[in-house]
């Protein structure tokens, strides 16, 4: 809208000093003859003059998390729907847990069994280590052969060894058993944040299989905040930094116009950001860069996917002198104005400044009020130029 509001502006100043050539050429060639001069004027004037950059963007959530399902089976129960409001720790869906509660029961009997041998291993442990202790005493007193207490020792190592077997097995089965009731855990699908249901690709009672890949569940996004993805043209982008003004409104309400300021600019091609770089670029296909606005949305006006039509305001002056662009012109890389005084037409060398396509600021050669010159023409050209518009006299 902002946009459009500029062209028009710009298209009907130019009618405007198009219309005065006409009328003023016009006039003199009522009341004069001859091949005078006319020349076309425009004071210098204070006002304020905005550069902008016209761009499309695209709403964004900022925070947008895929919850998948890390075990496969049956969707059982569904919990919400697109649109519902969850919070973290919220139970979205469940997965049928036979296979992952077997699991668990699995091991816990595994668990209790070593358990249960393993107490039996230590009793035998102590009966194996006083059996050996009591050998090697006889065997000190030369009551026992070598044979007995050698078969004695072997007793007790192989108890020692049981034990330790046991603890082992123990220590795994608590590992697969630990396994066992996170994948049983999996079953039930929990919100990981704060946010909105915008996506559902599954339905209740299909069947999931997360061997190959993790399927998704639910999409949630926060909505509070939303980020505007601007596309920026090449061409544009070397002007542009963050931290400018910008303005934004969406294409169902342009009327509304919000401002912000930009937050950033990426490093890389829209292409690359979007994951579609592929280091070759067709020269007939432009480039974008992307630049962003985080900017708030407590009312929920904004949507994921919404186009916005955006003014980034690159430069600005506010209450200086400016004068009509067509005005200037360069001789030598230098910039001058011919100006209209009552001693005729007198060429001032100016330096510019901020300019907003058609008005642009002058810091140094001109004064306020000074006319200058922005068009001029013969008595003669513009004979010429009513005789074509008239046409051919038709008799």
């Amino acid at each position: 809208m902002e946009k459009l509001k500029n062209i028009l502006k710009n298209k009907k100043k130019l009618l405007v000093y198009l219309l005065i050539i006409c009328i003023g050429g016009s006039l003199w060639l009522f009341y004069h003859k001859g091949n005078d001069i006319i020349y076309i004027t425009e004071p210098v004037k204070r006002q304020d003059v905005q550069k902008v950059v016209n761009a499309t963007g695209e709403v964004r959530a900022i925070e947008l998390v895929t919850v998948g399902a890390q075990v496969s089976g049956k969707i059982e129960k569904l919990y919400v729907s697109i649109g519902q409001t969850v919070k973290k720790g919220e139970l979205i869906a469940e997965i049928d847990s036979t296979t992952q509660q077997n699991d668990v029961d699995i091991n816990k009997a595994r668990l209790d069994s070593y358990k249960a041998q393993l107490k039996a291993a230590e009793i035998s442990l102590k009966v194996t280590e006083k059996q050996y202790k009591r050998t090697q005493t006889l065997k000190k007193r030369n009551a026992a052969s070598d044979e007995d207490l050698e078969n004695a020792e072997d007793a007790y190592e192989t108890a020692k060894s049981r034990v330790t077997e046991l603890e082992s097995s123990i220590k795994e089965t608590e590992i697969s058993l630990s396994t066992a009731e996170t994948n049983l855990g999996y079953t039930k699908i929990t919100a990981p944040l704060d946010g909105t249901i915008v996506s559902i690709p599954v339905k209740q009672g299909q069947t999931i299989n997360a061997a190959m890949d993790t399927p998704t569940i639910v999409q949630i996004a926060d909505l509070t905040q939303m980020e505007i993805l601007i596309e920026i043209s090449e061409g544009d982008i070397g002007n542009i930094k963050p931290g400018v003004k910008v303005t934004y409104s969406i294409l169902a309400d342009l009327n509304n116009v919000f401002e912000t300021t930009l937050k950033s600019i990426d490093p890389g091609l829209t292409l690359l950001t979007n994951d579609e770089y592929t280091e070759v670029v067709d020269s007939s296909e432009a480039i974008y860069y992307y630049g962003r606005l985080i900017v708030p949305n407590e009312d929920g006006h904004l949507r994921i996917g919404m186009t916005t039509q955006n003014v980034i305001y690159v430069e600005s002056a506010e209450n200086v002198l400016t004068l009509p662009v067509i005005a200037i012109q360069n001789d030598g890389g230098k910039k001058y104005v011919d100006v209209l005084t009552t001693n005729g037409v007198q060429r001032k060398t100016v330096i510019t400044g901020v300019s907003d396509g058609l008005n642009i600021e002058v810091k140094e050669g001109v004064a306020e009020n000074d006319e200058v010159i922005i068009a001029q023409m013969s008595s003669a050209e513009i004979s010429n130029k009513a005789s074509s518009v008239r046409g051919p006299r038709r008799f």
